[in-house]
């Protein structure tokens, strides 16, 4: 035996035999039978499936109206340091936010203590745009869909 090198025992090699073997199973049933919720053991669709070469892609984001452009959409970006949120977050969300849209409140008050400097958003809504593509190329058409939208009181 080398000086410095420990060797596992028995037990040692057994439990982690068994970890690798039970890791492997749930991997396989994954990808077998599972679905996005048993994540990590899921068979991660978004990286295992493409879009149809001609449809619609979908993307979501935010529009909100500031006190200084209050008859405005204008779209802002949907990342942490904006909002407190990234738009995975929101997308997981939308049909609690539909169900309650004073739930868009929450994002405003984010905004207001991420960006203290910048105008206040008195109105905010969720979009849903999609973005025609033929033969995966775009086509200049987009539809806008506002999926709910809130306005401060």
């Amino acid at each position: 035996m080398e000086p410095g090198v420990v060797r596992l025992g028995a037990a040692a090699k057994s439990w982690r035999a068994v970890v690798v073997l039970a890791l492997t199973v749930l991997f396989c049933a994954g990808s077998l039978v599972g679905d996005d919720h048993w994540w990590p053991f899921s068979p991660w669709r978004m990286f295992s499936t493409s879009q149809a070469a001609t449809g619609s892609v979908i993307s979501t984001g935010i529009e909100v109206q500031t006190a200084d452009a209050p008859d405005t959409w204008v779209s802002a970006p949907l990342t942490p340091e904006n909002t407190g949120l990234n738009r995975a977050e929101i997308e997981g969300r939308i049909p609690q936010i539909e169900a309650d849209p004073a739930r868009l409140g929450t994002l405003a008050r984010s905004h207001a203590e991420l960006r203290p400097d910048a105008p206040e958003w008195t109105a905010l809504r969720v979009v849903r745009r999609q973005i025609v593509v033929v033969d995966r190329k775009p086509t200049g058409e987009v539809r806008t869909q506002v999926v709910a939208q809130w306005e401060a009181r």
